[in-house]
């Protein structure tokens, strides 16, 4: 089936690059819905920081095409850059910089920026304005990293491990003000789905689940899902069956992406396509079944050990 283009704020197709001899990644293909919280998700090495940099135009693919907002990264005007926000897994800031000459001094370059966002979210973060970025904390750092970002108002915005250094409270307040960012775009532009996107990639999946829309999963190079997390969460379960009226031998669950044999159970990690599946695996077996719903970190977990 053909696909708009215009739907989709990222499109890569493709993609794979090397490094020394070692492929980061390898037939990369994404597609990212305007209008979206996208959650990027893989292990260390999965190659999600090499995706994030090509996608933000910072290093080229050796091959395969991406385009962001319609646009080949690799050759954004200044106008099509003042459309994307991005924040990296280690941005780095003017350390001699007052935070308030900082704001100012970005704000000269994006016609959207929000003055009043900036001192609202100063304010919330307890930020000073008059203090130097070196006496702020790793995690005031990180904020006013974050702070930067969403007052350019982008069409896109990239998060790279963006609330790593903030205790409980701050990443609370960050994600709430992702949804902000989203709610009140999506008033300014039409309604849902014409609003910013957000592309954000993070260890904490807690903190995925409760903002994301879709979630792709990163393993060794290649993107192994990517879906709407209800359809994540409705669809792969774990499966335990028990209560064997004979010993089953050794089992293979076809379509199973694990499975594991402890003790008189077997735990079975699956997509249920139907209903049926599970009362068919549990006959043919001689087993009785329970299946249990899982969060996006047991998930997560389940398909990357698969």
């Amino acid at each position: 089936m053909e696909t708009n283009t215009a739907d989709y704020a990222i499109e890569a197709e493709g993609i794979g690059r090397s490094f020394a001899g070692t492929q980061a990644l390898k037939d990369f293909t994404l597609r990212v819905p305007r209008g979206c919280i996208y959650g990027f998700l893989g292990r260390n090495g999965a190659g999600k920081t090499t995706a994030i940099k090509i996608l933000a135009g910072l290093i080229k693919p050796d091959a395969g095409t991406v385009r962001v907002l319609g646009v080949n990264p690799f050759e954004l005007s200044a106008e099509d850059r003042q459309r994307l926000g991005y924040l990296s897994e280690k941005q780095i800031l003017p350390v001699n910089m007052k935070v308030g000459k900082l704001m100012a001094f970005c704000s000269r370059f994006y016609p959207k920026w929000d003055h009043e966002l900036t001192r609202r979210l100063a304010e919330s973060f307890r930020i000073d304005p008059k203090k130097k970025i070196s006496a702020l904390s790793q995690g005031g750092q990180r904020q006013v990293a974050f702070i930067l970002a969403l007052a350019q108002r982008p069409e896109l915005l990239i998060l790279d491990e963006p609330a790593s250094t903030l205790d409980v409270v701050a990443r609370r307040e960050f994600l709430d003000e992702i949804l902000d960012l989203l709610r009140q775009g999506g008033e300014r532009q039409g309604g849902a789905g014409s609003g910013p996107t957000v592309f954000i990639s993070s260890h904490i999946l807690s903190d995925i689940e409760r903002v994301a829309d879709q979630i792709g999963i990163l393993a060794e190079g290649t993107l192994k899902v990517s879906e709407p997390l209800d359809t994540l969460k409705e669809t792969i379960k774990r499966v335990r069956f028990h209560s064997f009226a004979r010993d089953p031998g050794p089992v293979s669950i076809p379509g199973a992406f694990r499975t594991v044999r402890s003790g008189s159970e077997i735990l079975a990690t699956l997509r249920l396509a139907d209903g049926e599946t599970p009362a068919r695996l549990a006959q043919r077996l001689g087993a009785e079944y329970e299946i249990e719903d899982l969060n996006l970190e047991e998930i997560f977990v389940e398909l990357s050990r698969s």
